[in-house]
């Protein structure tokens, strides 16, 4: 006899099925005797344990009602392998740089020691702690440089991590595995290979690149996405896509350093190091993809970006270690903004009221506090915001990519300290203003010529990628994260009344209920451009030619979440959307008190709620949350046979009685 733990296929099964175990029955699967059950379970609404031989295991395995049947893992631990211990991240403790603004908490400018070798970033300590105080104490303001280390169990390893932005600097030491080869590919040059690796094989079109990898050359890879008869019969007809003329790795991923780079800004770079980078990201050994469309020197448009990302997330082909496909996950730190110029004539419509305002127009009622509390963007504007990006083609292109193979999308908020609002009965779904900047115009019918929305994710790009109201009006399978302030409060700034060990958002966050997550953001150590001074803050002591920055924004956010969905899917390859969703919702982030995440002013009925600098606006106060930065082990104690309490440390515990 062994014991044996089974579970019924729902709750209203469990008694029919224990009740012919336990007593002499003669139906079909079921042991002609009666079965002792070791192990009712009473907390489980569908499993219990029993004594039975190897073969009545397997007679029972095939009763309709039976779920599964498994050994014991409690009474046979020798079958099953033991958990271990997160694991510690860096060799030795290393500096956690929380201020990177001022002198003596900043890493050198120059000449960096080996002190500085494996340095990181606060968003790695403070997403595995639930707040500000269990790492950083008692102290507040400005806080300085931190030595620990960071506990791990989960790296990111096969999951596909897609950088939509303005290209990555492969050669960058965060980039680099153990062996010395960059883990960056683009989409547009490797993605074939990838996908139809026999084709390339077998017509001999491969070359060994200099540190090693297989690649294959620019020509052979553009002319697979430009005509299917370049491909195998397997991908011949599942459509084409024109790559820009021009398309080069130099473009894409620069070559090197200094003048060699060819990239046009940093942005992509530091965006990919706080996902997946090897000291700033949490899934440091996820597979990093470049999808260059955002401010590029390559051309694409998103409308390309997303027939490629949804090519590439369909027909990637099945990981042999894991047995399904490696799970995607996108990164987008980027949105389109529109603005007015200061002395134009603005037409609007808020909470249900239609009218003009001018646009430098002091604030005299909630209308021009909204506009005034806007951070602008655009240069030469008075005022923008994060809109749409009025274009049919663009959103449907993207809305068929979320729909297409379970990808999963996280975007960065934005950063006009805007309200965001969710769900079809929000009070500014229907709100816009008129572009006078950009002269555009929403092509959607509940938006006047001339106007574009505003103050709500349906509308916006990419924020409300994947939206469809006749599916579900209240779902949004986008992540939508909101940016974190670095300071924290010393119960007088950044206003007065703030509460020791309080956190903030950042004051150009969006914000509203639209904000999915919080996560850390500003003064967040980042990868660097090599060749683009913005982002030449701080030299690397690995690679002296290459540089790290102080990296801020909405933009900083959301890749920190992204690595976080990437850790999630590492253990949950086949997750969908919503339970990716929910798992940010819950186990992904962690709720802080009132007094510990503030809102300077939270009466929407005054004009300070709309001009605030610090103002949730209706947002939640979840901030991101790493569960696999944790050596904790879930303990449990006590039952329900005996005692009247149940005790879980480490874990979360939802109980159904049956």
């Amino acid at each position: 006899m062994k014991r044996y733990t089974l579970s019924v296929t729902s709750p209203e099964y469990w008694s029919e099925i224990h009740e012919a175990l336990v007593v002499d029955s003669n139906q079909d699967g079921i042991p002609d005797r009666k079965v002792t059950c070791s192990n009712s379970k009473s907390f489980s609404p569908t499993r219990s344990t029993y004594e039975l031989t190897d073969g009545e295991a397997a007679d029972i395995a095939k009763h309709p009602k039976v779920e599964w049947i498994e050994l014991s893992p409690e009474d046979n631990p020798g079958y099953y392998p033991n958990p271990s211990p997160a694991s510690k991240r860096f060799p030795t403790n290393v500096k956690i740089y929380r201020d990177l603004s001022t002198g003596a908490n900043q890493p050198p400018t120059s000449s960096p020691t080996s002190a500085e070798l494996n340095r990181t970033n606060w968003a790695m300590v403070r997403v595995g702690v639930d707040t500000n105080g269990d790492f950083y104490g008692t102290a507040s303001g400005q806080v300085g440089v931190r030595t620990d280390n960071i506990n791990f169990s989960l790296t990111g390893k096969n999951v596909d991590i897609i950088i939509q932005d303005s290209g990555i600097q492969a050669s960058h030491p965060e980039f680099l595995d153990g062996t010395g080869k960059s883990r960056v590919r683009d989409i547009v040059l490797d993605g074939p290979y990838y996908i139809d690796k026999s084709y390339f094989d077998t017509n001999n079109l491969t070359f060994t690149r200099p540190d090693g990898r297989v690649g294959i050359a620019t020509t052979a890879a553009e002319e697979w996405w430009e005509d299917g008869s370049k491909r195998s019969g397997t991908y011949s007809s599942i459509g084409t896509i024109a790559i820009p003329s021009g398309y080069t790795e130099a473009k894409a991923m620069g070559v090197g350093v200094g003048t060699e780079n060819s990239l046009t800004s940093g942005h992509g770079t530091a965006c990919a190091s706080l996902a997946a980078g090897k000291n700033f990201g949490l899934a440091f050994e996820a597979n990093i993809w470049n999808m260059p469309g955002i401010a590029d020197a390559v051309s694409l448009t998103p409308i390309q970006n997303y027939e490629l990302m949804n090519i590439f997330n369909l027909y990637k082909p099945v990981n042999t270690t894991t047995g399904v496909k490696n799970p995607t996950v996108i990164n987008g730190s980027w949105g389109y903004q529109a603005a007015f110029a200061s002395n134009s004539t603005v037409s609007y419509k808020f909470r249900g009221s239609t009218g003009t305002f001018t646009g430098n127009a002091s604030v005299t009622d909630q209308v021009t506090a909204m506009k005034d509390g806007l951070n602008n963007q655009v240069t030469g504007a008075y005022r923008s915001w994060s809109t749409s990006s009025r274009s049919n083609s663009t959103d449907v292109a993207g809305n068929e990519m979320m729909t297409g193979g379970n990808i999963h999308y996280v975007a960065a908020a934005g950063n006009n300290n805007q309200r965001l609002g969710i769900g079809t009965a929000d009070p500014d779904r229907l709100n816009y203003m008129s572009d006078n900047y950009y002269s555009t115009t929403d092509p959607r019918s509940e938006f006047p010529s001339g106007t574009v929305p505003c103050n709500h994710r349906d509308w916006m790009t990419p924020q409300g990628l994947g939206f469809n109201e006749n599916v579900d009006p209240n779902f949004h399978p986008t992540i939508c994260v909101g940016a974190m302030e670095e300071y924290v409060s010393d119960g007088s700034t950044p206003y007065s009344g703030a509460d020791v060990l309080a956190e903030f958002k950042a004051s150009y966050s969006n914000n509203g209920p639209g904000i999915d997550v919080w996560a850390p953001a500003d003064e967040t150590l980042a990868a660097g451009l090599t060749g683009d001074s913005d982002y030449e803050d701080f030299p690397r002591v690995d690679k002296t030619h290459f540089f790290d920055t102080n990296f801020n924004g909405t933009s900083a956010a959301a890749p920190v979440v992204t690595g976080l969905v990437a850790l999630y899917l590492e253990a949950n390859p086949t997750a969908s959307q919503k339970q990716v969703k929910d798992f940010i919702g819950d186990q992904g982030s962690v709720k802080v008190a009132n007094s510990l995440y503030l809102d300077q002013y939270s009466n929407d009925a005054t004009t300070t709620y709309w001009t605030g600098s610090y103002n949730l606006r209706g947002a939640s106060r979840r901030i991101a949350r790493d569960l696999s930065a944790t050596s904790i082990k879930p303990a449990i104690k006590g039952g329900f046979t005996g005692t009247k309490h149940l005790s879980i440390t480490g874990s979360n515990l939802s109980i159904k009685h049956k």
